[in-house]
Order: C-alpha cells, then sequence, then structure tokens
C-alpha cells in the first residue's frame, strides 16, 4: 500500500513539474469560460434608493410621487420672501397669515346679505384653499364664519369634503376641523 501511495506522489510531481516551472503549455480547456464565472457587478444587489419602496433598484411613477409628496416645499409669498413648507410640520406662520388674507374677501362675502354673495364667497374661499394646497402639497381646510355658522371649505372637491356640519360654537368646528386635518394629513387655518 505504501508503494501505491507514494507511486502517485511521484506520478503526480513528474506531471506538475514541467508546469511549474513554466516548460508546458497548458490547456484552458478544462477552466471554467469568463461566462460560466458571475462578475461581482451581475451578483451585487442594487444601492438601495430612497424612496425605492419595492427594493427593485428603480423609482417607479408612483414612488416618484410618494417621494415629491414628502418633500419640502418653498412657498413664496406675496412680499417675496420664501418660507419652507416641510410636510409633519405646523404650517409656518407666514404661510397662514397669507392664507388668511387671502381668504378674506372671499369670507366677507360668505357673511353677505346678498342672495348671491355666500356662493361666490364659497367659491372665492375654495379657490385660495386649492392654490395653496396645490403649492403644499397637501389639502388645506380653511374654517370660517359664513351662512350663519362656523363651517369648513376644503382644497378637496365636493365629493370628497370635510363633511363637516356648521355650528355656532367655533371651538367644536375648529376641533372636528383639526380632527380632519389629522386623519387626511391636511391642512387647517382658521380665518376670524
Amino acid at each position: 500500500m505504501m508503494k501505491t501511495r507514494t507511486g502517485r506522489v511521484a506520478l503526480t510531481a513528474l506531471l506538475m513539474l514541467p508546469l511549474l516551472t513554466g516548460c508546458a503549455s497548458v490547456d484552458g480547456s478544462f477552466l471554467p469560460s469568463a461566462e460560466a464565472i458571475p462578475s461581482a457587478a451581475a451578483t451585487a444587489a442594487p444601492a438601495p434608493i430612497d424612496g425605492d419602496s419595492d427594493g427593485d433598484g428603480e423609482l417607479s411613477e408612483h414612488e416618484k410621487q410618494v417621494i415629491a409628496r414628502h418633500a419640502s416645499r418653498d412657498i413664496t409669498l406675496h412680499d417675496g420672501t420664501v418660507v419652507i413648507v416641510t410636510p409633519g410640520q405646523p404650517l409656518p406662520q407666514p404661510v397662514i397669515d397669507q392664507i388668511v388674507a387671502d381668504a378674506a374677501a372671499g369670507v366677507a362675502l360668505a357673511q353677505a346679505d346678498d342672495e348671491f354673495a355666500p356662493t361666490a364667497g364659497e367659491r372665492s374661499i375654495r379657490e385660495v384653499a386649492t392654490s395653496y394646497a396645490d403649492a403644499i402639497g397637501r389639502a388645506v381646510v380653511i374654517v370660517y364664519w359664513g351662512w350663519g355658522a362656523w363651517i369648513t371649505i376644503s382644497s378637496v372637491d365636493e365629493s370628497g369634503g370635510t363633511g363637516l356640519i356648521g355650528t355656532s360654537d367655533r371651538d367644536a368646528m375648529v376641533a372636528a376641523a383639526t380632527d380632519w386635518a389629522e386623519a387626511h394629513d391636511a391642512y387647517i387655518v382658521v380665518v376670524e
């Protein structure tokens, strides 16, 4: 048994000697082809992308919309001042003040005794809410006194409005509008 093992070792050494000394050519056919060896780049997972919720390494249109919705927005006030609105944070006071100022004319119409003025006022307030919602990227709910009660108008269409019924209790309406706004990721502005 010892002779057989010694014989195998000697034979292997004789076969390897030309390869080790560089005296023989090597047939590369026993080596795997380059296509058979997976490259590190092909097997590596794509680098994570912020907002890539499904992890496929690409941003779908829906994922891009979600990113845009959660991005901070620059709001340019009428005086040229730029205010940053950060989703999840309260509206900055200068933005609230400007919404109140812009809605004031509509609120005045909503409180008028004229037959058609309250409807025109409501339309004006909704336009203000919608223009700010478009700029901010969130629904805007305006609470105001009109039609003989505290009521709300939101930037969402008639079918998706707040559904809050008017009341003479300002604090109750503000509390109800605040609850609705929090549940719908919206902002609330009270016009006194």
